[in-house]
């Protein structure tokens, strides 16, 4: 009689387990005695399902993420829920073997489960909300079915107190799924590079010395602004993204400025506004009562009747339309349409350029659009299905408009119908008020032109009031 190695009864026992997960998974016959039960394959079990996290938030994970450790916390932490209700279960029913045997038989098989539910996001599916909801939905009661099936399987006693045990024990086996998302460990598998290597070291957002030094930054850019020139039609541009969440809301606000600066002459009149972890003692924060000084200050600054302010507005949005400003441990208040409109009003801001990249911002160009404005609104997530929320680089609608629009268009209003026309109408909308029409015609690449009541003035009287 031939006797199998140590280490091909382990595979072959790793593989009789696998095969017998798949069938209580889709719900095929299957019985506990086809299960491989000792500690070498609890151990086993555990780091297969380890790496087919590790592997499936590798394939659902964007560009420019990187590999760390974080992700262990939450795995150590739904194991340990796993072996305190096995244990509970093997005491309340006395039976030693359920502490080993059921977490097996659990993890065994919800690996089929954790494939079919990455899926949609691996294949990026483009599907009505409510089919994703629906989905959830699916995907919650198939795993309660497993814990359910599982017990059912380990548990060997007549029918009518086997279903009893496997309802009970099944409902216990999902507390994970439950308790982990309301406070459990939530850190992925996956960051972003820049956010892998700063999070540790980054100072918190609400500490004295990091508030202390916002207070100063915000004081420092408001200061450096620079007064309106008088007979020039001068540009004014605000950067804002508030939700800290996510890399490539910064990369906008960036990308914006350099180009506003470089190719429309707003260097010395335009600033950022911005919630990153990585910028905390270098740019002031996105919120509500900083964006109102920063408006209030260009108002200040600019002469009504022929400067032109552009706000740059990107981030999540809420239920209500609101842009989310988040940026933990900060408490900060999302920010709506109306807010915004007040906001340039109050300022005394006349003639306004708003353009808003988040998710269903039809409500922001309804609320926003009028005679003396120009409005571009985005929703990145109706052409792109990653792009609505943010992810950890530049959205789709910020590459087109700030890489491809405005560095190639001779005048802002060019720019922004190139924007709207290559994003098409389902992922955009333009609306440019009559009354700031003609202001936008002499805000051209390059930097301003001179307004309208110094165009024909001769070269020595513009020299005599130091006009450029």
């Amino acid at each position: 009689m031939m006797v199998q190695s140590p280490l091909r009864y382990f595979a072959a026992a790793l593989g009789h387990n696998l095969l017998a997960g798949a069938r209580a998974a889709f719900f095929l016959p299957v019985r506990r005695a086809a299960f491989r039960v000792d500690l070498a394959q609890w151990l086993a079990i555990v780091i297969v399902s380890a790496l087919v996290d590790i592997a499936l938030d590798g394939l659902r994970a964007q560009a420019g993420t990187a590999f760390t450790l974080n992700g262990i916390d939450g795995e150590l932490f739904a194991l340990g829920l796993l072996m305190i209700t096995s244990g509970v279960l093997g005491a309340l029913y006395r039976d030693a073997g359920t502490f080993i045997a059921l977490p097996i038989v659990v993890l065994a098989a919800f690996l089929p489960v954790q494939v079919v539910h990455a899926l949609p996001a691996i294949a990026a599916l483009a599907w009505p909300e409510h089919w994703g909801a629906w989905f959830d939905v699916a995907m919650l009661a198939w795993m309660l079915a497993v814990c359910i099936r599982s017990m059912w399987i380990v548990s060997e006693t007549p029918v009518q107190r086997r279903l009893l045990r496997a309802v009970l024990g099944g409902l216990l086996l999902s507390l994970p799924l439950w308790i982990g998302p309301l406070g459990g460990p939530s850190a992925a598998w996956w960051v972003g590079d820049e956010v892998a290597a700063d999070d540790d070291d980054a100072p918190s957002p609400a500490s004295e010395p990091v508030l202390a030094v916002q207070s100063a930054l915000l004081d420092d850019a408001l200061d450096a602004l620079e007064d309106e020139r008088g007979g020039v039609t001068d540009l004014y541009f605000v950067a804002f993204a508030p939700d800290a969440r996510h890399e490539g809301f910064r990369d906008e606000v960036e990308s914006a400025q350099h180009v506003l600066d470089e190719r429309f002459g707003t260097s010395g009149r335009s600033l950022v506004l911005l919630n990153n972890r990585a910028t905390v003692t270098v740019l002031p924060y996105a919120t509500l009562t900083n964006l109102r000084r920063a408006l209030q200050e260009i108002g200040a600054a600019m002469d009504a009747d022929d400067d032109v302010a552009m706000l740059y507005i990107t981030g999540g949005s809420n239920a209500d339309h609101e842009l989310q400003a988040v940026h933990p441990p900060l408490d900060l208040v999302d920010i709506s349409p109306d807010a915004v409109k007040q906001l340039l009003d109050n300022a005394g801001i006349r003639f306004r350029v708003v353009v808003v990249s988040t998710c269903a911002a039809g409500a922001w160009l309804d609320a926003l659009q009028d005679d003396n404005t120009a409005v571009l609104v985005a929703s990145p997530g109706d052409a792109h299905p990653d792009g609505c929320e943010g992810g950890d680089a530049a959205s789709p609608f910020a590459k087109v408009l700030f890489e491809h629009a405005l560095r190639n268009a001779d005048t802002l209003p060019a720019a922004l119908t190139a924007a709207a026309a290559e994003l098409g109408p389902v992922a955009s909308r333009l609306s440019i008020g009559p009354a700031i029409a003609e202001h936008l015609t002499r805000l051209r690449r390059g930097g301003p032109i001179r307004s309208a009541a110094l165009r024909d003035v001769s070269p020595a009287h513009r020299t005599a009031l130091h006009v450029p």
